[in-house]
């Protein structure tokens, strides 16, 4: 019989390392925005850099506070 391998510990590198690359696009893309004084494009930038690395950097929260949401949407909706 074939069993799946245990891929955690590769999961875990897998998003540290999308997390770093996300990150630099993102300061990028946030010092050229702030360079050409576009300030929409500034904080939207930052906000969605900020949002990204908390949902990556902290999955297991993230996973739990999502599965609450989802549990209240099904039980009828928010209130």
């Amino acid at each position: 019989m074939i069993f799946m391998p245990d891929i955690t510990g590769l999961t875990d590198y897998v998003s540290s390392q999308v997390a770093a690359v996300l990150f630099i696009v993102m300061v990028v893309m946030i010092v050229r925005a702030f360079i050409s004084q576009r300030w929409g494009m500034f904080f939207s930038s930052f906000i969605f850099a900020v949002v990204c690395y908390v949902i990556v950097s902290n999955p297991g929260e993230f996973e739990s506070m999502a599965n609450a949401i989802w549990n209240q949407v099904k039980s009828g909706g928010l209130s």
